[in-house]
């Protein structure tokens, strides 16, 4: 049982420690990185969430955070390409939770895209970086993909992840620290 607390400690630590060295990078939005994840997470407690989810939509940028920290960036901050942080974080974060968490966290850009190609008027609500990373990620799905993504055993958690993603960048708003969501983390670590 120690052992477990143990490690579910080190993955939290390990969690702080990318967010502490990276986190206040800009990626293109009017907030940093830590800000947005941060307000992810709120927004999906906030919307009552379970704990996957929540702590998905906190973990769910952090592929930025492993991805290659030299890759060309425009002036504001946006990626000059796609080095898919969505494949990156979810490998990442494979190591220590399970699919629930992993599989939305992966799937979020193609959420994106999905949602692109569904609604209307999705396309018209994200912010410059996200139209500018949605061409850079493939633009909207064609008909087959969109078949095939809403076979995805966690296609609706995805969609829930992308929801919170497109409005945690909010200018201002106050959100809890990443010690605030210390607990759900640690409870959700896989045994090792």
């Amino acid at each position: 049982m120690e052992t477990c607390i143990a490690q579910a400690d080190f993955v939290y630590q390990t969690l702080v420690s990318l967010f502490n060295r990276f986190g206040d990078e800009q990626y293109g939005e009017a907030v940093t990185q830590k800000q947005h994840m941060l307000q992810c997470a709120f927004l999906a407690e906030q919307e009552g969430e379970t704990d996957d989810i929540i702590v998905a939509s906190l973990l769910h940028d952090v592929g930025h955070f492993i991805g290659p920290q030299d890759a060309g960036l425009i002036a504001d901050g946006t990626p000059e390409e796609d080095f898919n942080h969505e494949v990156l974080g979810a490998r990442f974060l494979t190591k220590y939770f399970g699919k629930e968490i992993t599989v939305p966290i992966q799937l979020h850009v193609a959420a994106k895209r999905y949602l692109c190609a569904v609604k209307d008027d999705y396309y018209d609500g994200l912010s410059d970086a996200s139209k500018h990373s949605l061409a850079l990620q493939g633009g909207p799905m064609t008909a087959e993909q969109v078949a095939k993504f809403e076979q995805g055993e966690y296609f609706r958690q995805a969609l829930r992840v992308r929801y919170f993603d497109d409005y945690g960048k909010q200018v201002g708003l106050e959100i809890p620290d990443l010690d605030y969501y210390r607990d759900r983390i640690i409870k959700l670590v896989n045994p090792s």
